[in-house]
Formats: C-alpha cells, sequence, structure tokens
C-alpha cells in the first residue's frame, strides 16, 4: 500500500516541474501542424525574436516564386505565402502588389504562360486561383474560390494550367474557360516501382510532423489531438493541484464540501480517464520523435542506417492511393497523357492520364520540389539533390553550387537564375550555379510561424535549451505511463 502514494507523488511533482513547458510544447506543435494557416504565415514579428540559426529560413518566407519580363531583365515579379512583389530595377526596390479588395492570400506557386507575345501568370494560393494578363497588370481572380491550391503549373496547351487542389485531386483549366475545370481521376490507380523498405528516419519525420499515420488530414488530427491532450493534462494537473492547495491554506475561501468534491471529480475524469488514456498513444509517439528531432544530426546518421519493411508500415506508406500525396505536378508540352507529381516517395510519373504511376528512380524517396520553367522541368529535395532536364528528353541533369532546396526558375536570354531560401543563384554554365547580387524584398520583419518554431524547439531561450526539453519531455512520457497505473489501481 506504500507504493501507491510514492508513485501518485512521482507523478504530481514531475507534473508540476515540467507543466508549463509541456503546456507550451501542445500548443505549439498545434500551431505548427497547420502552417496553412493564413495568419500564422503572415502575422510579423520582429526579426530580433528569431535566432541566427533560424534567420536563414526568413529569405525564404519573403519570396519563393519568381517571373521575370522577357523584354526587360530589370522588371521581376516575385511572391511567397506573405504576398507579391515587383521591382523594376532588378531587386534595389520592391513594390508590394494587391489583391482586389484588400485581400490577402498565401501564394504557394506560379505558372508562367507565354503566348502570344503575352505573359500570363497564373497565381496558386490557399483562396483559389487568380490570374496576371502581363507583369504591369492588376491581380484577378480566375477560378476555384475559396479552394486550397497548392500548385499550378503549365499545361500540355498553351493556354491551359494543371495543378492540385488541396494536395489530393489534379485538375486542367483552360484560362479562357475558368468554369470549365477537369479533374483526372485517381480513384483507381496503380503505383509501381515504389521501394520495398523505408528508412527509420523519413518514418519517424512524417510521423512528428503529421504525414505518418493516415491520410495527411486524419495524421495531423491525431496529433493536434496530441499536442491538445498535453494542454489539458498539464492545465488540469495544475489547477487540481493549486486549487486544494489554496483550500487547504485558506479554508474561509473554500467552497462548500460537496462542491470541492464535484470539482475534484469532475476535474479527474477530464484528467485521466478521458484525456489521459484517449491521448497515450500521440503523446508517446510525439515525445520519443521530439526528443530525436532536437538532436537531428545524430538522429539522421543512425535513423538513416534502419530500414523498416514499407508494407509492415502504417496505411499512408502502402500507397493504396496518391489522394493527399501529391504535392507538385508537371505537364509536358504536346502530350496531356504524361505527367510527373512530387510525392513523399520523389518523383512519380504517369505516361497513360494517371491510370498507372511509376517513380522515377534518379531521385531518393524525398520530399521535395517538381516544376517546370519554359522548356525545362526542376527538381530538388533536402538530400542537396538538384535536377533539372529538357523537354524531350528522359535523362535528368545535375545541378551543382547550390546551397539549399530550389523553389523556382526564371530564363531570360541565354541566362537562367534560380530561387532559393538563400536568395538568387545564376548559372555560369553546365548548370554550375553561383549566388548573384540581387535581393529579394527586405521586409524587416519576421513571421509568427517562424517564432512558434523558435518557441517549439527552445531556441527562443537558448540553443542548448534542447537538453532541458528532452528532460521535460522525459517527465511527460513518465506522466503519461504511471498516470494510467494510478488511474487502474484506483478504479479497482
Amino acid at each position: 500500500m506504500k507504493k501507491r502514494p510514492s508513485l501518485f507523488k512521482i507523478h504530481r511533482w514531475i507534473g508540476l516541474i515540467a507543466a508549463l513547458w509541456l503546456f507550451l510544447l501542445g500548443i505549439t506543435g498545434i500551431f505548427l501542424d497547420h502552417d496553412e494557416w493564413r495568419w500564422l504565415r503572415q502575422t510579423e514579428v520582429p526579426e530580433s525574436w528569431l535566432s541566427s540559426s533560424m534567420m536563414r529560413y526568413l529569405p525564404a518566407t519573403v519570396m519563393r516564386y519568381v517571373v521575370v519580363d522577357q523584354k526587360d531583365s530589370d522588371h521581376w515579379i516575385g511572391g511567397s505565402e506573405r504576398g507579391m512583389w515587383r521591382t523594376t530595377d532588378r531587386g534595389l526596390n520592391w513594390n508590394k502588389l494587391h489583391f482586389p479588395n484588400g485581400q490577402h492570400p498565401q501564394v504557394n506557386r506560379l505558372a508562367k504562360l507565354n503566348f502570344d507575345d503575352v505573359q500570363t501568370i497564373v497565381l496558386a494560393t490557399d483562396d483559389g486561383l487568380w490570374i496576371m494578363n502581363g507583369l504591369s497588370s492588376d491581380i484577378e481572380r480566375l477560378a476555384l474560390q475559396g479552394r486550397f491550391i497548392n500548385m499550378v503549373s503549365p499545361g500540355s496547351d498553351d493556354n491551359e494550367v494543371i495543378g492540385v487542389d488541396n494536395f489530393g485531386k489534379i485538375f486542367r483549366l483552360n484560362i479562357n474557360q475558368p468554369t470549365d475545370i477537369e479533374f483526372i481521376d485517381l480513384d483507381e490507380t496503380k503505383i509501381i516501382g515504389l521501394p520495398e523498405h523505408v528508412n527509420m528516419y523519413k518514418f519517424l519525420f512524417d510521423l512528428h510532423f503529421g504525414y505518418g499515420l493516415f491520410s495527411r488530414k486524419i495524421s495531423t488530427w491525431i496529433n493536434d489531438f496530441g499536442g491538445i491532450a498535453l494542454m489539458i493534462l498539464s492545465a488540469t494537473g495544475f489547477l487540481s493541484w493549486y486549487l486544494q492547495r489554496r483550500w487547504r491554506r485558506n479554508k474561509h475561501l473554500a467552497p462548500s464540501r460537496d462542491k470541492r468534491i464535484l470539482f475534484s471529480k469532475s476535474v479527474y475524469r477530464m484528467h485521466a480517464p478521458i484525456i489521459g488514456l484517449l491521448g497515450i498513444i500521440p503523446i508517446l509517439y510525439l515525445s520519443v520523435t521530439g526528443i530525436l528531432f532536437n538532436h537531428i544530426l545524430t538522429f539522421i546518421d543512425w535513423g538513416e542506417k534502419i530500414d523498416i519493411e514499407r508494407t509492415k508500415l502504417p496505411y499512408v506508406w502502402r500507397y493504396e492511393s496518391i489522394k493527399g500525396e501529391i504535392d507538385q505536378v508537371v505537364a509536358y508540352p504536346d502530350s496531356s497523357d504524361r505527367m510527373s507529381i512530387s510525392t513523399r516517395y520523389g518523383i512519380l510519373n504517369t505516361n497513360d492520364g494517371g491510370l498507372t504511376w511509376a517513380r522515377d528512380s534518379i531521385t531518393d524517396p524525398e520530399r521535395g520540389q517538381l516544376f517546370r520553367a519554359d522548356d525545362h522541368v526542376f527538381y530538388s529535395n533536402n538530400l542537396r539533390q538538384f535536377f533539372t532536364k529538357r523537354d524531350g528528353e528522359n535523362e535528368w541533369i545535375k545541378m551543382t553550387g547550390i546551397p539549399t532546396i530550389v523553389y523556382d526558375a526564371e530564363f531570360y536570354g541565354d541566362e537562367l537564375m534560380i530561387k532559393n531560401s538563400r536568395g538568387f543563384f545564376k548559372e555560369k554554365g553546365g548548370y554550375r550555379f553561383e549566388m548573384d547580387e540581387m535581393k529579394h524584398p527586405n521586409l524587416k520583419a519576421a513571421t509568427l510561424y517562424l517564432f512558434m518554431i523558435e518557441i517549439h524547439t527552445g531556441n527562443v531561450i537558448h540553443p542548448q535549451f534542447k537538453w532541458i526539453s528532452d528532460l521535460f519531455t522525459i517527465m511527460g512520457i513518465i506522466m503519461v505511463i504511471t498516470g494510467p497505473i494510478l488511474w487502474l489501481r484506483r478504479k479497482w
């Protein structure tokens, strides 16, 4: 009988010590699961709130996608989730472009169409498709209002675009007939050439970031519940301890005995048998993977050496469907049946309109950026694999001199410029690149989303706070384990 109080004391005191940090991990984790939330991406905070390690990601939030005027190499427009900008002096000064009626959607991709001597730009946003008929024109609404369009690219015909609706549906649209939208049937697809094994790092990465169990949406909901459970457990545990302590010390302020009993039972039921039991699994795997990602470099070296059979992984890894898995899509001129998509397994290609998809063997199973610029298709990922190929060619060409993943590219004259998180890089021949002096807009502000990452990782306190975070997280794991034991003992 003496073990129960001891275990209870361990549960209570480690909970009180770690409660605040676990609450912050829960709420910031929920925010980071939802990078599609506009207010997180567009709410600005001072740059001084970010650590030096996080500052290198700031340029990508300002500008990811670019277009150059084919008649004036000093005239560029560019955009990102924070908006659209224009320069007429090759980056010395940038002016903000405005959407109609004060709207401010996130820009997820630009499709660049060139025909009839007019440069037409179609914008994929979190509020449908928009269009600019020339770099100096206004932005106008095109189609799919209210839909989250994560990709748009030139189609197989001159006046056509191809895109992805919320990672799940591929569509084609003629910009001259924007209400006539063709959705490609993906209900019965055959996928071949997938790897038989997946390394531990990739699986745990997707598990932690909300892609690793079922569909993207359901996996995110499960992770959200884990974060909510962590918040509720931290709050109810502290509240129960604080109020009971306060009532013991100030009996004249305490409510009646019946009310105290009712309150204690209500808090206990929410804390233990409801939230505590339901949140065990997501809290455990989020906690363990969170500790691993606090030491990412060591974890990568270890995790990439351990392979897991794909058939033994959760449903989403079996790829019985590509719905919810389509990050980007590109089409090919004069061939409506030929498409390529970017997924967690790298590039998948089809030559029959989407009935059969085969993995492109040139790339490792890894999420990346797949897009078209002029007569080239580009692909890059976080494994520092940077490739391009021209239309009519099957072999990928490796690009060098690029430090980070490539988001966009532009041809003007005989020159090629690419845009990544560090800035602009210009080709020096043979697809070798060097950083260009052209600058992106200097907004002198960071985003709330980046600051949430700083809080979640503990960098906002100190770069080495990760060790303290590890300790608090281990305390959380102990609470998750001891909590059900205490509940079972009390129940029986």
